[in-house]
């Protein structure tokens, strides 16, 4: 424990997680009371550690997105040392708490150069029986995609030209005639953020890994799984509170930004994955014989000002493709090259004081923008369409897959 001083914030931004004692010992504004704070350089919405199964660990990253929006200046380094309030500064000043840094580097893309109604890890080899997905990272996914070798012949649409991976999520739809038509809310930037690990993370994230995060059949916030830490917000601005639908019930005056964690534990045997808990008894908090490994959050800006300039109030005329805000979720397959997945690990192993490391690999350096065009792969199978999605999910008599059930759409 040290004594937490005012000047001390950033150290206090990179701590990684707080124990019962330190939770204690916080604000309450932060340790539950769901206040609202200020304006732009405090709490813009509200913070509650209830919201977690394990109310004594809370990510730093989730505090940090809380404060302001912290998440990009892509690839520079200290970007996200932005100075906060002095209200929050001297609301912290005296808190204890334990010091544990890290890094993170990220992988941005522009927008997803696919949408379609396949999902290689739910329902592997179907057309049909999906939900649609926004698609980003490397073209070559199929809905029979299962390696990281398959996934590292195509172009990838990152800016990380070592990163091959392919992240999806249910596509974000609007509607301007209260529900007749739905059509694709344009994405500013997908952000793909590895989280280097309290110590660091013991390996890199192994070839193959495949990961859902979030569950497509949730309808309540209490249906969503606690440690996927879903959360819809504008960025910047408060946006009232959560409709119905769990989407802020009030127009965003910058974007409306979600974000989305994955486990951080995997056995290296099984590829099986898991988030960290106390409860496994093990000193990395993983299960027993798994390691601990970058931890990937999606964080997602959607442009509605573009398609919705009117904006709303009450509730917001946008779902997901499997449902309301709670049914948000992400997917996975591992496709960075093995030796930037080892620099990843590699570049917090000297010094893993809290600052964004560029990730470089035998393809390039971080940073550098696709020189390739991302198409379909499979192009005679399944639909862009999304009425035409919804209307093949209503003949499927398919049992639903994987963990993390799909849902049929609402038309």
């Amino acid at each position: 424990m040290v004594l937490f001083m005012p000047w001390q914030l950033s150290a206090f931004l990179a701590s990684d997680r707080f124990g019962p004692d330190e939770q204690a010992a916080l604000p309450p504004f932060l340790a539950g009371s769901g206040s609202k704070v200020g304006q732009a350089g405090t709490l813009p919405r509200e913070w509650r550690l209830s919201r977690y199964a394990n109310p004594g660990s809370v990510n730093r990253d989730d505090l940090e997105a809380n404060l302001i929006p912290m998440d990009g200046l892509a690839g520079v380094t200290g970007a996200r040392h932005r100075m906060p309030s002095l209200l929050l500064r001297a609301a912290l000043a005296g808190s204890t708490i334990s010091q544990v840094a890290y890094a993170y580097t990220q992988a941005n893309v522009a927008s997803p150069f696919m949408y379609k109604n396949v999902d290689p890890i739910v329902f592997p080899g179907q057309y049909g029986v999906s939900h649609m997905h926004s698609f980003f990272g490397s073209d070559a996914v199929t809905a029979s995609t299962n390696t990281s070798a398959e996934l590292q012949k195509g172009c990838t649409t990152a800016d990380n030209p070592n990163d091959f991976s392919v992240y999806w999520v249910p596509s974000l739809l609007y509607t301007k005639d209260n529900g007749q038509t739905y059509d694709y809310v344009p994405v500013m930037r997908f952000s793909a953020y590895y989280n280097l690990g309290e110590t660091p993370a013991e390996i890199p994230i192994p070839q193959d890994v495949k990961m859902v995060a979030g569950s497509s059949s949730a309808t309540t916030a209490a249906d969503s799984p606690a440690d996927a830490k879903v959360e819809w917000f504008c960025e910047g601005d408060d946006g009232g509170s959560a409709d119905e639908n769990g989407f802020p019930s009030s127009t965003c005056s910058t974007h409306l930004q979600t974000l989305l964690y994955f486990p951080q534990c995997v056995n290296q045997d099984t590829l099986e994955t898991a988030y960290k808990s106390r409860s496994y008894g093990t000193d990395n908090w993983c299960p027993e014989g798994s390691k601990s490994m970058p931890q990937l959050r999606f964080s997602i800006r959607y442009d509605l000002r573009k398609v919705l300039p009117d904006g709303w109030s009450g509730t917001a005329p946008i779902k997901l493709a499997s449902g309301n805000a709670w049914s948000s979720h992400g997917d996975f397959i591992m496709g960075w090259t093995e030796d930037a997945a080892q620099n990843m690990v590699d570049a917090t192993a000297a010094d893993y004081k809290y600052h964004y490391y560029a990730v470089d690999g035998k393809l390039g350096t971080a940073g550098t923008e696709p020189t390739c065009t991302a198409t379909d792969a499979d192009p005679d199978n399944g639909t862009s369409d999304y009425a035409e999605s919804v209307k093949e999910m209503s003949k499927r008599s398919t049992p639903m897959g994987w963990t993390s059930r799909s849902r049929m759409a609402r038309a």
